[in-house]
């Protein structure tokens, strides 16, 4: 029996290019997840470990490891020195940072840009790539990525110190001059955003560095990492401040700081590999359809074997060898395309700032194995039933011609009744982890209700289809009407054709409305958060009241206006800068105010960080008063970050004072700008505004938005092209189960054949037939997955705000079309071999 099934394989290869096909693509989609996530893990932590290379001890403040406060700068100071003083440290840095106003010399506008101290030589992790390091006042280098190039002169605005205890300011915003004399490489920021600058310990000191990132160590030779981890870890608990902090190798930080960063990619591999389980199944329907196939193709050949004392188990286990060598060779294939696509993927991502970096490919013996393994496997389960339903038609039976399989009524209820019990549970789960915001209840809810949906597609299928059929049929004249009733004759065929489809238009759906309803609900949310496109902080007192007209006279912008500004006291808060909203105005360049960031009349929007200053809550009335004028208002709460001042109305303010002085300008942007354009009219804004006010900030939420709609859509670009394989697979099932549908039809197209019917009209009976059924399976996919993909962003965001659905119906209208011109063009050359053969051949062959 081995040599027959290698010789069957040879004699039959060409009949087994659908299998190879399903397998290597599902294979491949597999294995490319698996190689992508391990090279954005190796990415990351490669980036973070130069910066732990020279380092054998970390101490930080992790808070997701502690309630306690971090230490204060004088704390670090204190136990930054004290560690010095330790038998197993070699040397100690303090990496301080702040965060300043960059003006570079000479290039108009401003950025913010962050200043960290740099290391003495044994700790210093950052590599120069031209020009010196900094060894004077007054001297930085910067990461070669940024704006700043060997040589510029830039000015820094270093922010004011306050002191904690009494609340006073003990240093004043300055300015400071600072030359760049050497640029490091982009390893040295890989993960950090904003322009990054580095500068001597002294002189970061002088600069008001106040914020500790970590203080690393080094051990003395003869000391292990672990070692000085655990003589650092006892001395730091034991001095004040310290109790907040976590000790760590360096390789232990590294790999703690990878973790955090890449905890957006492992929910995206999670995603992923979703899909690809999916696309297995669908990879195992069409297994099975292709040795269906097959094997009924050669029943007369099988049952000439078991004549002359052939086995079924030893004909089984012959089809299952063939199975073992083509699922075994079809994944090795599949394997090296899941490499090739990970590392096309990330040649892709890698033009791109993500934050899922991506540089090269990292292959592992797990996904090369994991897939061989599972394409081995599912191949030989798919096939295993098939095998088993030949080899036992007894040997005379299958002689004779081949009957229609009668439909298995109890089965069909059994499919039934457990569709119901899993499909009705499953939307109720999936409709409430949605609406809850429970992604894995949501997810749980889902699969349950798709299986159910699939089981139940067995009997709605064939009905949907007949009631199609009914309607269409008589457009097709008698071709049209014969495939409406060929389509319904074998439910269970039937069902075959639909399902695989039904799953690959499920899936590219819930991507397409899944992701519109992403950048719908995103895009709300940043506008409900940063509601103006630019704002422009003024940097100048005497800036000309002109200013704002300045700006909306850029090409792009569509409007813009002025924030005015007054010092007043707020409650206990004395002298205190307050905005001043033109309610009417704001309308013009507010996107959004679903977060209360504009004032009411009679309401003051506040910071919730002054609440406990103000003794406040929610609705509490504030006491606002100025030159012996007092108003009453009602507080409104908002995130932090989302004002910088405290802000009423302008008639409110009015009530007040007159005296009033411009603070930022507000401006919106054009829509539908690409990033050239968008990336243009900053730099034109910045520099028509620098010429009447050369120290004013630009800021905003449109590059945000920008970036966000970037990422989006490269991952959207990503997950449709993986998930194509799915639809690939589906198509090929198709055309399986249409061929299978012509083998055993094979004696009534000669009968047809013989009583009139036309070669074309017989080929356009099959199209017409296959044009039916798979128009219904694109239409029950459409509307899963539009179903699918809106319950699950609502249970992905729905506690980061209200979802804003959004049904793309112009893609999803495509995706119908396509499929069904798909499946229709899948049973092309089953009907072209249909049509050759003689009548009387066929009435003779069956």
């Amino acid at each position: 029996m081995f040599s027959l099934s290698l010789a069957q394989l040879r004699t039959q290869a060409h009949r087994l290019i659908a299998t190879a096909l399903a397998i290597i693509i599902a294979v491949g989609f597999v294995v490319a997840t698996l190689t992508l996530n391990e090279t954005s893990k190796k990415t990351v932590y490669g980036a973070l470990s130069s910066q732990y290379l020279t380092t054998d001890a970390v101490a930080t403040y992790d808070w997701e490891q502690t309630d306690s406060e971090s230490p204060t700068p004088q704390q670090w100071t204190q136990i930054g020195e004290k560690l010095r003083a330790l038998p197993g440290v070699a040397a100690v840095a303090l990496d301080q940072y702040s965060y300043s106003r960059v003006q570079i010399e000479g290039v108009p506008g401003a950025t913010y840009g962050q200043v960290q101290t740099l290391a003495d030589s044994d700790l210093r992790w950052q590599k120069l790539t031209s020009g010196t390091w900094p060894e004077g006042d007054g001297q930085v280098v910067a990461a070669a990525d940024g704006s700043a190039k060997v040589g510029d002169r830039i000015t820094l605005t270093l922010s004011a110190v306050w002191d904690a205890e009494s609340g006073k300011e003990t240093e004043p915003e300055r300015d400071v001059q600072a030359t760049v004399v050497g640029l490091t490489d982009r390893s040295s920021s890989i993960i950090m955003e904003g322009d990054q600058y580095w500068t001597t310990p002294a002189q970061n000191q002088a600069w008001n560095a106040q914020d500790v990132e970590s203080i690393r160590i080094a051990a003395t030779p003869g000391t292990t990492p672990a070692d000085l981890t655990t003589e650092v870890a006892s001395a730091v608990q034991a001095m004040p401040g310290g109790e907040s902090l976590t000790v760590r190798t360096g390789e232990g930080q590294a790999e703690a700081v990878a973790r955090s960063v890449s905890g957006n990619n492992a929910e995206l591999v999670t995603v992923l590999l979703v899909f690809a389980a999916i696309s297995v199944f669908v990879c195992t329907l069409v297994i099975a359809n292709t040795f269906t196939v097959l094997l009924a193709q050669r029943v007369r050949e099988l049952a000439l074997l078991r004549a002359i004392g052939a086995a079924g188990g030893q004909l089984r286990r012959g089809v299952l060898l063939e199975s073992f060598v083509i699922g075994l060779t079809a994944s090795a294939l599949g394997v090296a395309t899941g490499i090739a696509l990970a590392a096309g993927v990330s040649a892709i991502a890698s033009q791109f700032e993500s934050v899922v970096p991506l540089n090269g490919v990292a292959v592992t013996a797990q996904p090369v194995l994991i897939g061989l393994a599972l394409g081995t496997v599912v191949t030989m389960v798919a096939a295993f039933n098939p095998a088993r339903k030949a080899t036992k038609v007894a040997p005379l039976a299958a002689m004779r011609p081949m009957d229609e399989e009668p439909i298995n009524t109890g089965r069909g209820l059994v499919r039934r009744a457990l569709g119901l019990l899993l499909g009705l549970p499953g939307i109720g789960i999936a409709y409430y982890g949605g609406t809850s915001g429970d992604l894995m209840l949501g997810a749980v809810g889902g699969m349950l209700f798709f299986l159910g949906a699939l089981l139940l597609c067995r009997w709605l299928v064939p009905i949907a289809v007949a009631g199609v059929g009914r309607v269409l049929g008589p457009l097709g004249q008698v071709p049209g009407k014969l495939a409406a009733l060929n389509s319904t004759r074998n439910p269970q065929r039937t069902a075959a054709t639909a399902t695989a489809l039904i799953v690959g238009v499920t899936l590219c759906t819930t991507m397409v409305v899944g992701a519109a309803t992403t950048r719908a609900s995103a895009t709300a949310l940043i506008d409900d958060s940063y509601p103006t496109d630019v704002a422009y902080y003024v940097g100048d007192e005497d800036a000309p009241a002109t200013l704002a007209g300045t700006i909306s006279g850029v090409k792009n912008v569509s409007a813009a206006i002025p924030v005015e500004a007054a010092t007043v006291d707020i409650g206990s808060l004395p002298e205190y800068s307050v905005q001043s909203i033109d309610t009417t105005k704001s309308a013009s360049v507010v996107r959004s105010d679903k977060a209360g960031l504009i004032p009411e009349p009679g309401t003051i929007v506040l910071a919730e960080y002054l609440a406990p200053e103000l003794g406040i809550k929610e609705g509490d009335p504030v006491k606002i008063t100025k030159d012996g004028r007092s108003i009453e208002l009602k507080a409104h709460l908002v995130f932090s970050s989302n004002v910088n001042s405290p802000r009423v109305t302008s008639t409110d303010l009015a009530q007040l004072t007159d005296q009033t002085q411009m603070s930022e300008i507000w401006a919106q942007l054009a829509d539908d700008m690409d990033d050239g354009q968008l990336a243009e009219t900053l730099r034109a804004i910045a520099t028509a505004a620098a010429d009447v006010d050369p120290n004013g900030t630009l800021a905003g939420s449109a590059e945000e938005r920008a970036s966000f709609n970037q990422l989006l859509d490269i991952l959207l670009l990503i997950v449709l092209g993986l998930l194509a394989v799915a639809v690939v697979i589906a198509i090929i099932g198709v055309g399986n189960t249409m061929a299978l549908s012509v083998l055993e039809r094979r004696k009534e197209s000669g009968v047809l054949r013989a009583l009139g019917l036309t070669r074309g009209q017989l080929r356009w009976m099959l199209l017409w037939e296959a044009m039916l059924i798979a128009g219904v399976a694109a239409a029950i996919g459409v509307v899963l997955g539009s179903v699918f993909g809106v319950l699950g962003v609502k249970a992905a965001l729905q506690s980061s705000g209200a979802v804003a659905i959004s049904i793309p119906l112009a893609q999803v209208l495509l995706i119908l079309v396509v499929a069904t011109i798909a499946g229709a063009l899948a049973s092309v050359l089953p009907s072209r071999r249909a049509a050759k053969i003689s009548p009387v051949a066929a009435i003779a062959s069956a």
